[in-house]
This record gives C-alpha cells, sequence and structure tokens, in this order.
C-alpha cells in the first residue's frame, strides 16, 4: 500500500485541535531565531496480513497492534509513514534489497540477528502452538507422523531451530508439510478438511480458534521474541532503532498508555472502561466558602485519594500483565518462573516444581531455591550466564545444566529466558522457561555410544580383512610361481592335459589373489591405513605403460585399443602407483564388458586438473543400476548364472582412490550403447 501514515488524517490521538494562532506564532518564533524546520521522515513499513498483531483489509486499510504503536511513535517522532503491503515472504525480500525502511513482527532469532538489524525492545513473546482439524486428538509430537501438516512458509516456528521442520527432523517424525503465505490460510486448511494439523503463533490461534472451529493441542514449542526488524546497511537504521526503543520503554513504563490498550483491545477483548468524575456545581462555591481548615483537610483528603488512585492503577496494570502472562504459558508444558530484580521475589510455576518433584507451595520464592537446586558441578557456570546477560555482555539467554529432583537423582534441564529493562537499561525482570531434557539427552549423543561401538567394530573389521588378506597372500604367490614353473617345463615334460590342468590351477589363484589384493586395499581404505605419496612423474608414458599391457587382453577379443592423449598433458605430481591401479581396473572393467567394437583411453587438461577417461562400446549400465556401481561387493551381473567374474570391489576402490588424490570419478552410461568413466585429478604442485 503507498499511502502515508493514515493516523495523519486526525486532529491527535485525543481528538484535540491545535489553536491556528499559537502554529503561526511558533512558525514565526522559529523563522526570526533562523532555526530551520526539518521536513518530515518518510519511513517504509513492511506489514503482512497477520491479524491480531497486524492486518490489511479489503480496502488496503491497516490496522492491529504493530500499526497502532508505529502510529503513535512517527506522530511523536514527526515521522510519515507509507506502509507497503505484500505477504511474509515478499515483505522479507524487500527487508533484505532495501525496499522498506522497517519490517513489523519479526522473531529475533540468532540466524536473523546475522542478516538484519533489530531493535533492542521486546514488543511480545510469542509461541508456536499446533492445531487440528475438528474431531482430531493430538497430544504429543510424535503423533503427527504421517499427517499432512499446514505451516507459514518463512515463519520462525516453520523453519528457524526450534521450529516444527526441526523438531520433526530431531525427533525422526515423518510427516507432510504444506506451506501457506499466511496463518489464515494455515486454519482454513484445517476447518476444511484439507490437512490434519498446521501450525499457527500463539496470539493469532488464541484470537481466531473459535472462528475457524479449529482445535487446539497442548504441543507449544519455539519461544521468541518479537521486535521490529531492518535493513543492515541502510543509513536510516541507526535513526530509527534508538528512538523506537526510547519511545517503547516510555510506553512500557506507562500502565495507561497505548501499548497496553493495544494489548487489551487486540489481544484480550477487554476495552478499558474509564471512570469519570464529575465535581458538582454547587461543590467550588460551598469549598470556596468554607475556612482554611476546610481546605486543609480536602487538599490532604485528595492527596491520599490520588496515591490510593495511583496504586490501584499498578495494581491493576500488574494483575493485567500477569494474566496476559498466564494466557501466553497456557497450555505449554514448559516449567516458568519470573524473577522480581527489584524486590528479589521468585515465582515459580507448579509445572516447574513438578519438574523436580515438588509442589510448588513447598519451595520458597527466592533465587536461593532455584540455585540450591542447581548441580554443584554446573552453578558458576550458570551464575556466570546469568551476569554476562544481565550485564549486556551477551544478547541471549539459554543455557543447559542439571537440577536436583526430589528423589536425589539429576535431571538435564535446557532454560531460555529474557530481561526486562527500565527505561535507564536497568534489569527490572528476568522471565524464563525450563524444559527437562533429560530424556533427549540419555537417547542422544546413547546414540553416540552405539555409534563409537559400531566404528570400533568396523575398524577391527577391517584392521581383521587387511591381516587375513596379507597372510593369504603368500602362499598364493608360492602357488602361482611354482605352477609358473612347471608350464615353461623346468622340472621336466608335462603331457597336455597336465598343462591345461596346471594353466587352471594358476589362473584360479590369480583370480584368487586378485579378490585378496582388492579386499586389502578396501580394507586399508576403511580403516584409513592407505597412504598417498605423491610424487612428480609422466602421466603419458604411465598410459601407454599400461595400455601396451592391456592391448593383448582386447586384441584376444578383436577389439580395437585407441589411446588419445593431449599434447598439453605432461608431467603432474600424484600418487603414480595409486593412479596406475585406478586406469588398469578401468580398462580391465572395459575390456571385460566389451565384446565387439573399441575401448578407447584419453586424457585432457582442466584448468588445475587432468581429466583421465576409458570409453568402450560394451553392454552398458540402466540408470538403475548407477547407483551399485561404486559399492563394495555389488554387480550388476548377478546370481549363479552371472556371465562375467569379479569381485565388485574395482569400481568401489576406484571410487575411493579418486577421492584420496583430491579427485573424482564420474559415468555416463547407457544398455547396449557403452560407458564412460571419467576421472579428475588435479595435477599438483
Amino acid at each position: 500500500m503507498g499511502g502515508s501514515w493514515r493516523g495523519s488524517r486526525r486532529s491527535d490521538r485525543r481528538g484535540r485541535t491545535v489553536d491556528p494562532k499559537f502554529f503561526w506564532l511558533a512558525f514565526f518564533l522559529f523563522a526570526f531565531l533562523c532555526v530551520p524546520v526539518a521536513a518530515e521522515q518518510l519511513v517504509r513499513v513492511g506489514v503482512y496480513d497477520n491479524p491480531p498483531k497486524v492486518a490489511i483489509d479489503e480496502d488496503g486499510t491497516v490496522s492491529g497492534l504493530y500499526p497502532d504503536l508505529l502510529e503513535y511513535i512517527a506522530a511523536k517522532e514527526g515521522w510519515t509513514l507509507e506502509y507497503v503491503p505484500g505477504t511474509w515472504t515478499e515483505s522479507m525480500e524487500r527487508l533484505d534489497r532495501g525496499g522498506i525502511d522497517v519490517m513489523v513482527d519479526v522473531a529475533f532469532t540468532a540466524p536473523r540477528r546475522e542478516l538484519y538489524a533489530f531493535n533492542n525492545e521486546t514488543v511480545l513473546v510469542n509461541w508456536g502452538t499446533v492445531y487440528t482439524r475438528p474431531g482430531l486428538k493430538i497430544l504429543s509430537l510424535p503423533e503427527l507422523e504421517g499427517l499432512r501438516v499446514t505451516v507459514m512458509a518463512g515463519s520462525t516456528h516453520t523453519v528457524d531451530p526450534g521450529g516444527i521442520v526441526d523438531l520433526a527432523e530431531r525427533f525422526n517424525i515423518r510427516c507432510t508439510f504444506v506451506e501457506f503465505d499466511s496463518y489464515e490460510e494455515v486454519f482454513q486448511a484445517l476447518a476444511s478438511g484439507r490437512a490434519d494439523a498446521g501450525v499457527v503463533n500463539r496470539v493469532f490461534g488464541l484470537v481466531f480458534e473459535a472462528e475457524y472451529g479449529v482445535e487446539r493441542t497442548p504441543i507449544v514449542f519455539n519461544p521468541i521474541e518479537l521486535r521490529f526488524a531492518f535493513p543492515l546497511d541502510d543509513p536510516l537504521t541507526p535513526l530509527l532503532i534508538p528512538r523506537i526503543d526510547h519511545r517503547l520503554e516510555q510506553l512500557k513504563a506507562d500502565p495507561d498508555s497505548v501499548y497496553y490498550r493495544a494489548l487489551d483491545e487486540y489481544l484480550l477483548e477487554t476495552p478499558k472502561r474509564e471512570t469519570v468524575i464529575r465535581w458538582p456545581t454547587w461543590l467550588l462555591p460551598g469549598l470556596l466558602a468554607a475556612g482554611a481548615i476546610i481546605a486543609v483537610l480536602v487538599a490532604a483528603v485528595l492527596i491520599v485519594r490520588r496515591e490510593v488512585r495511583e496504586r490501584t492503577r499498578a495494581e491493576e496494570a500488574h494483575r493485567r500483565s500477569e494474566e496476559r502472562f498466564e494466557l501466553a504459558m497456557r497450555g505449554a508444558n514448559d516449567g516458568l518462573w519470573d524473577w522480581n530484580l527489584t524486590t528479589g521475589e521468585v515465582y515459580y510455576s507448579p509445572r516447574w516444581a513438578q519438574m523436580l518433584g515438588y509442589d510448588v507451595d513447598e519451595l520458597e520464592r527466592t533465587i536461593e531455591t532455584f540455585h540450591d537446586l542447581v548441580h554443584l558441578d554446573d552453578r558458576e557456570r550458570l551464575r556466570a550466564e546469568e551476569a554476562d546477560y544481565l550485564e549486556g555482555r551477551t544478547d541471549r539467554y539459554q543455557v543447559e545444566f542439571r537440577m536436583r529432583h526430589r528423589d536425589g537423582t539429576y535431571r538435564d534441564v535446557l532454560s531460555r529466558a529474557f530481561v526486562v529493562r527500565g527505561e535507564d537499561g536497568t534489569p527490572l525482570r528476568f522471565v524464563g522457561t525450563h524444559v527437562d531434557i533429560s530424556e533427549r539427552k540419555y537417547a542422544a549423543q546413547q546414540l553416540e555410544e552405539a555409534k563409537e561401538k559400531a566404528e570400533a567394530a568396523d575398524r577391527l573389521k577391517s584392521a581383521f580383512l587387511a591381516t587375513m588378506s596379507h597372510e593369504l597372500r603368500t602362499p598364493l604367490n608360492s602357488i602361482i610361481g611354482f605352477t609358473g614353473i612347471l608350464l615353461q617345463r623346468l622340472a621336466g615334460p608335462l603331457t597336455e592335459e597336465q598343462a591345461k590342468q596346471l594353466g587352471m590351477v594358476q589362473t584360479s589363484a590369480r583370480h584368487l589373489l586378485d579378490l585378496i589384493n582388492d579386499v586389502l586395499d578396501i580394507s586399508k581404505i576403511e580403516a584409513g591405513q592407505l597412504e598417498i605419496f605423491p610424487e612428480p612423474f609422466d602421466l603419458p608414458d604411465l598410459i601407454r605403460e599400461l595400455t601396451d599391457v592391456a592391448r593383448p587382453m582386447a586384441e584376444g577379443k578383436g577389439l580395437e585399443l585407441r589411446v588419445d592423449v593431449d599434447p598439453a598433458v605432461g608431467t603432474i605430481r600424484s600418487d603414480r602407483r595409486r593412479v596406475g591401479q585406478i586406469l588398469t581396473n578401468l580398462l580391465s572393467n572395459a575390456i571385460k564388458f566389451t565384446e565387439a567394437g573399441h575401448v578407447r583411453v584419453a586424457c585432457t587438461e582442466a584448468g588445475a586438473d587432468v581429466l583421465l577417461s576409458v570409453e568402450d562400446t560394451g553392454i552398458g549400465i540402466g540408470k538403475e543400476d548407477l547407483a551399485k556401481l561404486f559399492v563394495p561387493f555389488q554387480q550388476i551381473d548377478t546370481g549363479l548364472t552371472r556371465k562375467y567374474e569379479g569381485t565388485g570391489l574395482g569400481l568401489s576402490i576406484c571410487k575411493r582412490l579418486s577421492e584420496r588424490l583430491g579427485g573424482r570419478i564420474e559415468v555416463e552410461s547407457e544398455p547396449g550403447r557403452g560407458s564412460v568413466f571419467t576421472v579428475r585429478i588435479p595435477k599438483g604442485s
């Protein structure tokens, strides 16, 4: 919406008019004194429809708690407000690029603090709440399993740490999240039965739950402070923040201010009733006729009456404040504490006491009650956290510690809190919540113990395989060597059948040795024992050497073996043995799985890397089988009738070696048309 502040159409907040004579007198006085009159500052305000905190009706009129506060501040500061409406996402994008000067109703979180500037004074404290469609009863987070859950896109209760998505991931709850642009759409989806559950902020839910007929659950989470947000680098930001904070501090200190009237009007729906005292017309003449003694008595009565009235107002404001707080906490499963730093008294909620096995009436309302129940090893750290936050050295209070239960055991507790300060910045109240996280901590990191045991078992397995594989290689090498001597007839003549049988023994022994070598390599890699020895070597020479070795095998199958090396490729610094092992495996596979056509080895430069590829015209690989290629002991051709021999470790070793060399391996393939395996390796320096 592009207009200026809608409040400028009124004379002032109380309906009074300004005397024109006073205006002209002030004008000429300033002109005479040569004091320049500054033009009103235009402030662009981002708003989105989220009643009752901020609402935009059909004709574009903006109303709600935040607009009332901003309009009051603008009137005091001489600003002109220009509302810029949109969805939540659109408004935050405008804030990112400086399209607005201030955004209302933004949760103050650590991630957002890196992106935007925030004022220091909190406007509201809010929570996320889970609602369900009519007739569906849900009492805990795990019951969201398998349900369709509606949320508002970009909301802190949706995407930030502690939001519903984060909680679902942490507790492994599988549900379907559907995003909408507003909380109204979330409730509409629930009311129409298009969703099972939905997440809105606590204030919105309390105001509109009856209208939509949705059902509130006891699931309340993610307490947040709502403030105004500003672009980080906007020159107007350092001017707006201190003025808004100053005005908010004044408003909070006055029980009859527009701040509390707006809370009553928009959140509690209890309009303020003011008592107007009308003096009789005869009273003043009567008082004037009375003597000096009566005048003194009346003055004394008035003074006492004023003090009583002020005290009554203060008590009423305190009562309303307690009602608001109780309303906000109702339904939450957290323990609440409220430390009055002026009087030293501490309020502990029934749930706070129950978490530790006590009835709330059994506990003395002092901060020592709290501190004495904290584990001795955590007490000093907790006091330091409190002091740092209260004295302004940190801007967030969130701490974990242990507290002693009545039965003598200790409970793990997560506490979050915020401080209420006076106009001079002095801390007045320290308010926070306690959550029992004992079960969560026990389940964790337990999970960490199981993970460590699994990793230890895996390392033991790898070490065992490495040792056994090494022990098996010695006799196999002897078998291969002796059968070679016999086949060369160095020990005497052989019949044709004997030579055939010895050849089968030697082939089987070599096959088994290849398997053991592969197992040894993969075991070393998994155990972290495979060492890399980089050194300069001529890559084209290595390619020619290995292709010359593989050429007889290719020609034996009637395949053409091509080699294309870019002249720009020369010496690289890497592990020559491991690069050769990768190329040998890829060449062997290409020849094994190709029945006709050709196998091509190519090498080119690519910036700081070299690309080594092996292309074939073999059987190819389907998309559904690509995921199996680099998994140890996995082969596409499986079963008792498989056509191609192999361990299923070659490509897995190639992948691991490529990564250990600082590179990676990729594959392109199509069934019946062949495959291309490409290895990217750094040239080194």
